[in-house]
């Protein structure tokens, strides 16, 4: 009897979480509910189990109209903060479809009836943007696995060939990573290891990551690790070598429009300092990693819109890459 006692309360909870103000639940279709389950009720004693979860801290409000019955109001997600994970979970290209599917359906089991109608009526999913890996939540789990358990992973890495397929780089060679964070960035999850080769922070996309195997073998040692010695910034590791391939750090001065103030700010974070110049105009000096990446970001903008003033070293960089691609096109 004990065990049935336990379980009404645990369905009456559980239906009492899909109600909000507009879709109560009343005493008669919370025996319903309970009726499907294999659990027989009375009237009072829903009524005892109600008093029973609100001396328990939930929020378990009657209607001012009697017959309607009871709803929720504390809910563990807000619909608006349901409706945010739901659209980045849509637009994540790392997930396939079915996957964004059925954690958007999970979603669903959270919000209350209003909040799952407009999850799933105005949440759309562009299967045309989707990953068709299948493996990648697995070497997600397997990573995350292996970090909380403090162990070596070993995998080997696809990289693009010249005809656009995947094979294996190195011939197929062993990665040994002690790993250390699984990171979204750049529309890719990343993870960020340490290879036993050197003393430094690497990174890998997790999507090119294949036959992952968690080995024996314990991490390395925080403090062996460089960059984890001091204060690290994940965020500021993420900016200079993920999205910038990684370099010498240098400091970039910059001559630009208000046109790429915002894209500025995404790519190297909201407190950059700028000086205005005038007719909309502005100058603005950055750490940034020198290296290829910097180059293909900087050579997307017009000299209109942003101008190198320094280093001296990007200002050549970005005069040959001009000069190259005139030749090209001449």
């Amino acid at each position: 009897m004990e065990g049935k006692t336990k379980e009404k309360l645990l369905y009456i909870l559980e239906r009492l979480k899909k109600t909000d103000e507009q879709h109560p639940v009343n005493t008669n279709e919370l025996i319903d509910y309970l009726g499907k389950r294999g659990v027989s009720a009375e009237r009072k004693s829903v009524a005892r189990d109600i008093a029973a979860l609100r001396e328990a801290g939930y929020s378990v409000i009657l209607c001012d109209e009697l017959k309607k019955g009871y709803y929720m109001t504390d809910q563990l997600f807000e619909d608006y903060e349901l409706k945010i994970i739901a659209d980045a979970v849509s637009g994540a290209k790392s997930i396939t479809y079915d996957d964004s599917k059925a954690l958007i359906e999970k979603l669903c089991e959270l919000s209350s009836p209003t909040g799952e109608e407009i999850i799933r009526e105005q949440t759309f999913i562009d299967e045309k943007i989707k990953s068709g890996n299948k493996k990648v939540r697995y070497t997600i789990d397997k990573v995350m696995t292996a970090i909380k358990n403090k162990k070596r992973i070993t995998f080997q890495y696809y990289e693009f060939a010249s005809d656009g397929k995947r094979k294996l780089k190195r011939d197929g060679h062993i990665y040994e990573i002690s790993p250390y964070y699984v990171c979204w960035a750049d529309d890719s999850y990343f993870l960020i290891g340490n290879s036993k080769s050197h003393d430094h922070l690497t990174h890998f996309h997790i999507d090119m990551m294949t036959n992952v195997e968690i080995t024996r073998m314990p991490i390395r040692r925080r403090e062996e690790i460089e960059e984890l010695r001091g204060s690290f910034s994940i965020g500021e590791y993420l900016r200079r070598s993920v999205n910038m391939y990684g370099g010498e750090s240098i400091d970039l001065v910059l001559e630009c429009s208000g046109k790429v103030a915002k894209d500025l700010r995404k790519e190297f974070g909201e407190n950059i300092i700028t000086v205005p110049l005038g007719d909309e105009k502005f100058r603005t000096e950055l750490k940034a990693d020198e290296g290829e990446g910097l180059i293909r970001w900087l050579m997307q903008f017009s000299p209109e819109d942003i101008k190198v003033i320094a280093p001296q070293s990007i200002k050549s960089a970005m005069k040959e890459r001009a000069k190259s691609l005139i030749k090209i096109y001449e």
